[in-house]
């Protein structure tokens, strides 16, 4: 069989031509070069070919970076404003480009060339595209592509403070207790993950990992070994909060909880947070008190323990760090543009909605569009007067609002999506983006540990900008 097939020497230009029989597509820029940071799919079946592209925004063909220094998703900027794409010999049918966001389908910008077609398109940062090809005439038709559009007029929403809603109720990590094994000394408080190696030593056991056999499949043995552990942790209040008080931690009832002497029961469970393992249990709000407070946990440890995690208090209240000390501060009810951690959410991981009053005019045959420039999150949820106009999540981050203005003023509110990385962790990494994260980014030692706290940015970055748009 391989006599059969096209043969090259050794490696070098002579490679090209062999190698070309193998080749469907050319996804190039104007000036005839293949485009390296371009991948594409190509799927066929017996009407048509369907092909995605996608852009991955860096140079991986022509990089020096090594596995583990590669740029970050949100630092791989590079655009291509002009791609044209070659192939598809004997397809008759015009290629159709579909919109995945509203599953619309409109004719491509395309042109016969040879036998085959030429797709012109563009591919912002991050930026992807997918095109049906027929492969008869005819067929269900397409809506025309759309028309080009200029902007006509533009105001960035100033820098000012916007009112919020939060998704959820604020936590407080409670990660950093001093501690007690049996009668020994107290020790100083430290990382939990550490408390609970230092109790497995205690304990001749090994310490947790990547590799350990789970807790639930593993076999219990007929007298396990156990030792009393006590954990204090220590965090401030500078402002009451209001409303209900929880305390979310994993199995309350092996527990003896008691908050600043207050004993508290561990069997009146009221729900979970984030993940059913982390049980609610209500705290009583009075015991609460400005200045020093203590939260103190006290359980029976057998060698079957699953192991001490971290804890949280949850309820109506911001939050901040100085170092490794947390505290519960007021909440706040308005946000600046920029780092939400540092505005009195700093363990937030749930969505902050931003909510303005805009009045926009819209003349017979404009459309306004809102653009977000610039945010930290998983992605963002546009909303006029409760109504959603779109998601933003990729260039160019913006969405149309046109169909639901009304004339009058309206709430534009622009929900940033959160995420678990300041809540859950790694707290105590020096990198603050590790190119990964398993168990061993929760347990570093030496120059990688941070006794304070990592948090990463989070919410608007920049003013959002609102666009009005007519047909060139």
């Amino acid at each position: 069989f391989a006599a059969t097939c096209p043969c090259t020497p050794e490696p070098g230009s002579a490679m090209c031509a062999p190698l070309g029989v193998a080749r469907r597509l050319s996804i190039a820029g104007p000036d005839g070069r293949e485009i390296g940071p371009v991948l594409y799919l190509l799927r066929e079946d017996r009407d048509a070919f369907y092909l995605f592209v996608c852009n991955t925004g860096e140079d991986f063909v022509n990089a020096t970076c090594g596995q583990w220094d590669q740029p970050m998703v949100r630092d791989r900027t590079l655009a291509f404003g002009d791609v044209r794409i070659r192939g598809f010999a004997g397809c008759k049918g015009a290629p159709q480009e579909l919109n995945p966001d509203t599953g619309d389908m409109a004719v491509a910008d395309a042109a016969r060339v040879g036998g085959g077609w030429e797709i012109r398109t563009a591919l912002p940062a991050l930026g992807s595209r997918l095109f049906v090809i027929p492969k008869k005439a005819g067929g269900r038709a397409a809506a025309p592509r759309p028309a080009a559009l200029r902007t006509v007029r533009r105001e960035a929403l100033a820098d000012e403070r916007w009112a919020i809603t939060l998704s959820e109720c604020s936590n407080l990590v409670l990660d950093r207790p001093r501690y007690r094994i049996g009668d020994k000394p107290w020790q100083p408080e430290t990382e939990i993950l550490r408390v609970d190696r230092a109790v497995r030593d205690t304990l001749g056991l090994p310490h947790r990992g990547g590799s350990m056999v789970q807790p639930w499949v593993r076999k219990p043995p007929a007298r396990p070994k156990r030792v009393t552990v006590t954990l204090a942790y220590a965090f401030e209040c500078t402002a009451l909060p209001s409303g209900g008080l929880f305390l979310a931690l994993e199995e309350p009832q092996t527990f003896r909880v008691s908050l600043n002497g207050s004993p508290v029961s561990g069997t009146a469970e009221c729900g979970w947070w984030v993940d059913r393992s982390l049980r609610k249990l209500p705290l009583d709000p009075a015991a609460l008190k400005l200045g020093a407070n203590e939260l103190v946990l006290e359980c029976d440890y057998p060698e079957t323990h699953r192991g001490l995690e971290i804890v949280y208090l949850l309820g109506n209240f911001g939050t901040a760090t100085a170092g490794p000390a947390v505290a519960i501060t007021a909440p706040p009810a308005s946000l600046r543009i920029g780092d939400w951690c540092e505005q009195g959410l700093a363990f937030y991981s749930g969505s902050v909605v931003y909510r303005r009053t805009l009045d926009i005019r819209a003349a017979s045959g404009e459309r306004v569009f809102v653009r977000v420039p610039d945010y930290r999150g998983v992605a963002v949820r546009v909303r006029v007067d409760g109504r959603t106009a779109g998601i933003v999540g990729w260039e160019p981050n913006e969405v149309e609002v046109t169909g639901l203005l009304t004339g009058a003023p309206v709430e534009l509110a622009i929900e940033v999506v959160g995420h678990r990385r300041n809540s859950h962790g790694p707290f105590h990494l020096k990198e603050k983006w590790p190119a990964w994260t398993g168990p061993g980014e929760f347990v570093r030692r030496g120059d990688a540990w941070l006794e304070g706290y990592q948090l990463v940015p989070c919410g608007l970055m920049a003013s959002p900008v609102v666009e009005v748009r007519r047909e060139r």
